[in-house]
């Protein structure tokens, strides 16, 4: 890439406010006072386009992505959803792990600027809207249930108490002929709903084991997770957790269920003792 043909068609106004850094032939980084918020520059470069000539390709190389797998993975569908969006608003590809735009080399300028403020929404994906977040972690719980927890054959929006409809489970899972009932729970408004449906199984006397994940369990108001704990069976503090830990509990219920069943009543014989 012939750099100083890049940097005429720019125009001296335009070529002035950056300076091109080359860190091997042909791939150029672009120096200039965009910033991340600990201060580091953002991570720019430019090539040639496999688009030809008249066009650039701006890149990162894959920085803007290994900077945000610090502090925020994109390991569920939901996540690599609000990826794209990002990418796709500002027009930004993603090759591999490298995030490009190839731009026009009279725009390049104003490009250059463009994937520069797409670098820094990428890597501030975790600093998104509560209203974002929250939405992700119900559609992560539903993501991971349909995914991973097929051997209980979970079946949504269940209503156990079909007589009124009104109260529902989140996912119901079945294993050994045991109930399994699952709720997420994103804030206080839901965990009061949680409660609620909790005291009409109870009242039912349905046979049910109620499993509760939390989107953040320390963010709960104090009555809200007083009065869930005091009616819950099992209680996740976050979604990992219950990743890490759900399948194995049900599991174990089951078993522990079963063999419960097997037992003679204390003071009574087994067959042909």
């Amino acid at each position: 890439m012939d750099i100083e043909k890049v940097r005429a068609s720019m125009g001296r106004g335009m070529s002035g406010k950056l300076n091109f850094y080359e860190r091997r032939a042909g791939m150029y980084q672009i120096i200039l006072p965009i910033l991340h918020e600990d201060g580091d520059m953002v991570d720019i470069y430019i090539q040639e386009s496999p688009k030809g000539e008249g066009y650039v390709r701006v890149c990162d190389f894959g920085m803007a992505l290994m900077r945000l797998s610090y502090t925020f993975e994109v390991s569920t569908p939901t996540r690599k959803r609000v990826l794209d969006s990002i990418l796709i608003n500002n027009r930004v590809g993603l090759d591999g792990s490298s995030l490009y735009l190839d731009a026009p080399i009279g725009l390049l300028y104003e490009s250059i600027l463009q994937f520069a403020g797409c670098v820094q929404k990428v890597c501030n994906m975790r600093y998104w809207s509560r209203e974002t977040v929250r939405s992700a972690f119900y559609d992560d719980l539903n993501d991971y249930v349909e995914s991973k927890m097929k051997q209980f054959s979970p079946v949504r929006d269940h209503t156990p108490l079909e007589s009124d409809g009104i109260f529902s489970v989140d996912w119901f899972l079945k294993h050994n002929n045991r109930n399994h009932y699952v709720f997420g729970v994103g804030g206080d408004d839901k965990a009061k709903n949680v409660t609620i449906s909790l005291l009409e199984f109870q009242k039912a006397e349905l046979p049910f084991i109620s499993l509760v994940v939390h989107e953040n369990m320390e963010e709960l108001g104090k009555k809200p997770s007083l009065y869930l704990t005091k009616n819950a069976d099992i209680q996740y503090p976050d979604l990992d957790n219950f990743r890490e830990k759900a399948i194995g509990d049900i599991l174990r219920i089951s078993a522990e269920s079963r063999r419960a069943d097997r037992e003679p009543v204390a003071g009574t014989e087994t067959q042909g003792s």
